[in-house]
């Protein structure tokens, strides 16, 4: 049996790269002796749900040998990667960084690691990267992020909302604008992970702004009756997994172009994509008036990311990491 090391901070229960990681997990250990590692503080969710164990050279507890899979690149790797001696190493590249690649292959090479083969969240982010590698899919749970109904449910007030971490990069600086807009329209405006915006939208009628985690992102997303997102301009998403998730959930996307999740959006089919706020707003509003318009590209969503994440891509998947 295969034996797998999957390393990351583990800092964030509700991050991308941890959420990555445990999906991964869970595919993979039917199949492989699989561990989980960090050599720092880990969240506390984390802890309780998964087997983790604390990387200490000095205790001997180190990824000795076998497949070394690193999820990220934007954290310090510490001295114990010269002791190791892995069969393989993996590195999944899913957050856009050139000083942190920069960094992180210049680690590497001081523990005595040339041979890597690079995993990327995108194409786009590949692209970027310049470097050659494989492009995977962060998987997600179907069975959890699925529609609530067959049809969307009519309400009185149409509810838009986006999912991020609480953070300025992960907002664009015209997207205050843009929400005040949706809510002026007589829509819900909900933003979870949007305490960062109260300072500009704390008070203002429809928009209602919550902390990481308030609900679970799934009952979350199953509230909407559409998904909206966009970054500060120079921040590039480079996957952006609440858009799939929110696509899974049955929702239309409605997205700001230049993310590496335009590879999975095809516009007017199965989702948006917009350059202006004003596209972004007539786009909503005709979701918000054309009930079956909404039906249409919420089933062809679902039905992309059934596509994407189906039994056969998940089993290719697997058998990457198994070779």
């Amino acid at each position: 049996m295969r034996s797998i090391h999957l390393v990351n901070p583990l800092w964030d229960a509700h991050g991308g790269s941890e959420r990555r990681l445990t999906h991964l997990y869970d595919a993979l250990k039917s199949d492989a002796q699989v561990r989980i590692w960090s050599e720092y503080a880990v969240a506390e969710q984390l802890r309780q749900h998964f087997p983790l164990r604390r990387i200490s050279p000095l205790s001997g507890r180190i990824p000795w040998a076998g497949t070394l899979v690193f999820i990220g690149i934007y954290y310090y790797v510490g001295g114990w990667i010269r002791l190791v001696r892995p069969r393989r190493v993996v590195v999944i590249y899913n957050t856009f960084s050139p000083p942190c690649l920069e960094k992180f292959i210049a680690r590497m090479k001081w523990g005595g690691i040339r041979n890597i083969e690079w995993v990327f969240a995108s194409n786009a982010l590949r692209a970027k990267s310049e470097l050659d590698g494989s492009v995977q899919e962060s998987l997600i749970n179907l069975q959890e992020f699925r529609p609530v109904a067959d049809v969307p449910i009519k309400r009185d007030r149409f509810v838009i909302g986006r999912l991020s971490r609480d953070v300025p990069e992960k907002f664009h600086r015209r997207d205050p604008e843009l929400f005040h807009a949706l809510a002026a329209h007589g829509m819900t405006v909900r933003i979870q992970g949007g305490t960062v915006l109260e300072s500009v939208l704390g008070g203002v009628p429809g928009v209602e702004l919550s902390r990481v985690a308030a609900v679970g992102a799934a009952q979350f997303l199953q509230g909407l009756d559409c998904f909206i997102y966009r970054t500060r301009d120079d921040w590039f998403e480079a996957h952006g997994r609440v858009i799939t998730e929110a696509m899974a959930c049955g929702l239309p996307v409605v997205c700001g172009r230049g993310g590496g999740y335009e590879e999975y959006i095809s516009h007017g089919k199965n989702g948006f994509l917009f350059d202006t706020e004003n596209e972004a707003l007539q786009i909503v509003e005709k979701l918000q008036d054309d009930w079956d318009l909404r039906t249409r590209i919420g089933r062809e969503a679902r039905k992309s990311m059934e596509g994407l994440q189906s039994e056969t891509s998940i089993r290719s998947l697997v058998d990457f990491y198994l070779r």
